[in-house]
């Protein structure tokens, strides 16, 4: 959409964890996030930035590597974006806890034009999601159930989360973003993972995070599209080619049936 990074099966890895790096960008993912936030303790936060800033400057992997800040409102997340200010420019900034459009601004005024990845996670980022969708530099909107159902005192069942995750889907498609779900916290049973993606992708998303290489192929095959539908898709595709308006095994084939096989060739490289 605007970059050539794709968002779509990003995996997590710990920034204090350099010896991950390289396994997380090899996994089969589209890309791993080194990430400051979360998953790195208060007092390895000075490490990790150093090891993300080494990380960049080697530059063998940037196309491939996001980093997640801190919020950047914070004492860390102002450190780690004069880090990224310094060191060579990673394929895309995740900015968790996105609530309003001067957050992002915020980063984008600090780091320039990296692709950012908006994480909507609190009623506040929902509220403004539209917002978020269309301001500079947004490539992607990622759905964060967690700590959305943290707030809203709910737990993050499918049918609890689906107005939210419905509303953050269109604000993306409406701003020409893509809508990334959030990540499935079990990844002992692929099933779970699988079951998860399902459903974003039924909704109509672009892809899921990812927190554990055992995560990537359930998730993969669910948004995969089977061999029916696309070689479906390309008899759309074919038969809108040859005639307008054309009629297709009794189906008349008019552009939103073009746009959605176009949408599933897409998903195979096609």
């Amino acid at each position: 959409m605007k970059a050539a990074f794709d968002p779509s099966l990003l995996l997590f890895v710990p920034a204090d964890r350099p010896e991950r790096y390289a396994k997380a960008i090899a996994s089969g993912a589209t890309g791993a996030i080194l990430d400051l936030e979360d998953a790195v303790s208060p007092d390895r936060k000075a490490f990790a930035r150093e090891q993300v800033r080494a990380f960049l400057a080697a530059g063998d992997d940037r196309a491939r590597t996001a980093v997640r800040i801190n919020p950047a409102d914070g004492p860390e997340g102002v450190a780690d974006l004069a880090m990224l200010a310094s060191a060579p420019s990673a394929a895309a900034i995740v900015v968790p806890k996105a609530n309003d459009r001067a957050d992002l601004e915020r980063v984008s005024d600090a780091a320039g034009d990296v692709p950012l990845i908006a994480i909507v996670e609190t009623a506040r980022g929902v509220v403004n999601c539209e917002r978020l969708a269309a301001t500079a530099h947004v490539l992607a909107l990622a759905f964060g159930p967690y700590d959305l159902a943290a707030e809203l005192g709910g737990d993050t069942s499918a049918d609890v989360m689906l107005p939210h995750r419905a509303r953050l889907l269109i604000a993306a498609r409406a701003a020409g973003c893509l809508a990334i779900d959030g990540p499935s916290r079990e990844y002992g049973d692929p099933a779970i993972p699988a079951r998860d993606a399902e459903h974003a992708k039924r909704l109509g998303y672009d892809g899921k995070l990812l927190i554990h290489p055992a995560q990537l192929a359930p998730v993969r095959a669910a948004f995969a599209p089977t061999a029916d539908e696309v070689a479906y898709a390309r008899r759309i595709v074919d038969a809108a080619a040859r005639a307008n308006p054309a009629v297709l095994d009794g189906t008349m084939i008019d552009p939103p049936i073009i746009l959605a096989a176009e949408r599933v060739l897409r998903r195979v490289g096609a």
